[in-house]
């Protein structure tokens, strides 16, 4: 279970330098996404080979039983629905940027690369249309992709601060667990 610790560490880790870097960092995001992406695709194949952990089938919600003193809101399928939830933000998240990138950042041609550029433009735009001229066709406008990649980055910090809550007011003890420290012995 260590290796799923470490796994969960590097995870959120990357999730979160992701979401920070977003609107000011733009090859710091990039590149991030393509490591939160690899390791979406090593959890997929950890899972596929049955490594201890990693395995899908534990993310199923099963609100038929819960296991004793764990019935209400402690019961493991709030945990599970809000971890699947979160996953797959985080995997629209990394697809659309991906998508939208079309691998430039791999190569050394981001779009991020030239947000900077983008901006001052976008601003040379804008004092334009002030002093009555139009704005042209031409704008940066990233589309469809680019409204699902924000909807779903905003949602991160919502789900993972439910995720988060949760665990700490239902599940301490395996919030504790993940995060490396020892579990309360039982009074």
């Amino acid at each position: 279970m260590n290796g799923f610790r470490f796994y969960h560490l590097l995870f959120a880790g990357g999730v979160a330098l992701a979401w920070l870097t977003a609107e000011s960092l733009g090859l710091v995001h990039a590149w991030t996404g393509y490591v939160v992406a690899a390791l979406i695709g090593l959890r997929l194949i950890l899972s596929a080979l049955g490594a201890r952990g990693f395995d899908l089938v534990r993310l199923k919600p099963r609100f038929a039983t819960a296991p004793r003193g764990q019935g209400g809101l402690r019961h493991p399928a709030i945990g599970r629905l809000l971890t699947l939830a979160l996953l797959a933000a985080v995997a629209t998240t990394a697809t659309t940027g991906i998508v939208m990138d079309k691998g430039g950042t791999l190569f050394g041609q981001s779009i991020r690369a030239k947000d900077e550029e983008r901006r001052e433009e976008r601003e040379h735009a804008s004092a334009r249309q002030d002093d009555g001229e139009e704005e042209g066709e031409g704008e940066d406008e990233e589309g469809l992709l680019g409204e699902i990649h924000e909807t779903t980055g905003n949602a991160l910090l919502p789900l993972v601060s439910l995720h988060a809550l949760w665990l700490l007011f239902f599940r301490l003890d395996l919030a504790r667990f993940v995060l490396f420290l020892p579990r309360r012995r039982p009074a």
